[in-house]
C-alpha cells in the first residue's frame, strides 16, 4: 500500500463533488415550488431549465482556458463559492424572467466549477496514483441525495423557498470553505484544459451513448419531483423524495461500481443499465403513483449509476486518441445531452403531457442496449 497517497486532499476533493452534488439536488427539488409559486407551464418552467444550460454550456470553453494558465484548486474554489451564491439568488427570483437571469447564472457558474473539479479530481487521482474517479462521482451522488433529503425537510418544516436556499447554499460554502484548506496544488496546470472538442471516428458511438445517458441523468435531476407532484399526485414532501431515490440508488452502485465492472465486464454492464433504466422508466409512465415513480426511478438509478464511467474508461483506451483527449470528446457531446435533456422534456410535455414527454427517455435506454456492443467493440472486456 502507498503509505503517501495524499488522504486530506482526496477528502476534500471528495468534499467539493458532494457540496456541488447537495445544491444540485436542492435546486431539483425545489422545482415544483417554482412552479407553483410563479404559476408558469412546464414549458415555461423549461425557460429557466435552458437558462441553466445556456450559461453551462457558455462558460465551460473559458474555464478550459483558464485552467492553461492558473491552477485547478484556485479555479475550482472560486467556481465553487460562486455557484453557492448565484444558486441562493435563484430562490429570491419573484418572475419568470428574473429566475431565467438568476439560473443563467448559476448554470454558468455550476458549469464553470463541474470543469474545474474533474480537472483537480485528475491531480489528485494522479498523486494518489490509482484509479479513483468514481469514487469522487459516488459523492456527487451522495451530494444529490442529501441535497434533495434536507430540502424535502424545510418543505415539510414550512421554510419558504428564499429561506430554504439560503439554509442550503451557506451549508454549501461552509463545506467549500473547509475544503479550501485541504485540497492539493497543481504541480503543474492542465495542458489544454478542458475545452470544445468534437468526437470522431471510433469515439463518436461512445460519445452518443454518453449523450443519451446524460439526457436520461439530466431529465432525473429536473423532472423527477415535478412528475410525482403533477402526474402521481404526490404531495411535495414525497415530490422531492424522486430525485432522492434516484440519487441513493446511483450513489450506492457507484461506490460498488469498480467490482461490478470487474465482474461483469464493460458492455454487459452498460446493457443491464439499458434495460434497467428502462424498465424504472416504463414503471413510473405506466403505474403514476407516489410508490411506483419512486421504485421505478430507483431503477433508472441503478441502471445508469455506472454507464457513463464506463463509457469514459472506454474513451480513454481508443487506439490512437491519447487518453485525455479520448475522454474530452466523448465529455463533450455527452455534458450537452445532460444539460439540454430537461428543457426538451419541459418542452415535450407542454405540448404531448409530461408523462408522454418520458416515453422519449424510454427509447434513449433502449437505444443503449442496442448499440452498446457495437460501440465497445474496440475496448471491450
Amino acid at each position: 500500500m502507498n503509505t503517501n497517497r495524499p488522504l486530506p486532499a482526496r477528502a476534500a476533493a471528495s468534499a467539493i463533488f458532494f457540496g456541488n452534488g447537495f445544491g444540485i439536488g436542492n435546486w431539483a427539488a425545489q422545482l415544483p415550488r417554482f412552479k407553483d409559486a410563479l404559476d408558469v407551464s412546464d414549458g415555461e418552467l423549461s425557460v429557466a431549465l435552458l437558462a441553466f444550460a445556456l450559461g453551462a454550456i457558455a462558460l465551460m470553453p473559458t474555464v478550459g482556458w483558464l485552467l492553461t494558465r492558473l491552477t485547478s484548486r484556485r479555479i475550482t474554489i472560486a467556481t465553487a463559492f460562486g455557484f453557492a451564491l448565484t444558486l441562493f439568488f435563484t430562490g429570491l427570483a419573484p418572475s419568470l424572467p428574473v429566475l431565467f437571469a438568476a439560473s443563467l447564472l448559476a448554470g454558468a457558474c455550476n458549469g464553470a466549477m463541474d470543469v474545474a473539479m474533474n480537472t483537480h479530481a485528475t491531480v489528485v487521482e494522479k498523486a494518489w496514483n490509482a484509479p479513483i474517479m468514481s469514487s469522487f462521482h459516488a459523492f456527487f451522488s451522495l451530494g444529490g441525495l442529501a441535497g434533495a433529503m434536507a430540502s424535502g425537510a424545510m418543505i415539510g418544516a414550512g421554510f419558504a423557498i428564499g429561506t430554504t436556499f439560503l439554509v442550503s447554499c451557506a451549508g454549501m460554502a461552509l463545506v467549500f470553505f473547509a475544503a479550501s484548506f485541504f485540497m492539493m496544488e497543481d504541480q503543474e496546470k492542465a495542458a489544454g484544459g478542458h475545452g470544445f472538442a468534437w468526437p470522431r471516428g471510433a469515439l463518436m458511438g461512445l460519445a452518443v451513448l454518453a449523450m443519451l445517458c446524460m439526457v436520461v441523468e439530466g431529465a432525473m435531476v429536473d423532472w423527477t419531483a415535478i412528475y410525482l407532484r403533477t402526474v402521481a399526485g404526490a404531495e411535495l414532501e414525497t415530490a422531492a423524495m424522486g430525485f432522492a431515490a434516484f440519487s441513493l440508488t446511483m450513489t450506492v452502485c457507484r461506490f460498488m461500481g469498480d467490482f461490478l465492472v470487474s465482474r461483469l465486464g464493460r458492455t454487459s454492464t452498460l446493457r443491464l443499465g439499458g434495460v434497467l433504466a428502462g424498465t424504472g422508466l416504463t414503471l413510473a409512465i405506466a403505474m403514476p403513483t407516489p410508490v411506483t415513480a419512486l421504485i421505478g426511478f430507483a431503477l433508472v438509478g441503478f441502471g445508469l449509476s455506472n454507464a457513463v464511467p464506463v463509457l469514459f474508461s472506454s474513451a480513454a483506451q481508443v487506439d490512437g486518441v491519447p487518453p485525455g483527449m479520448g475522454v474530452a470528446m466523448v465529455a463533450t457531446l455527452g455534458y450537452g445531452g445532460l444539460l439540454m435533456g430537461p428543457p426538451i422534456i419541459g418542452f415535450g410535455g407542454d405540448h404531448l403531457g409530461l408523462r408522454m414527454a418520458l416515453i422519449g427517455l424510454v427509447a434513449c435506454s433502449f437505444v443503449i442496449v442496442l448499440f452498446s456492443r457495437r460501440a465497445l467493440r474496440p475496448t471491450s472486456t
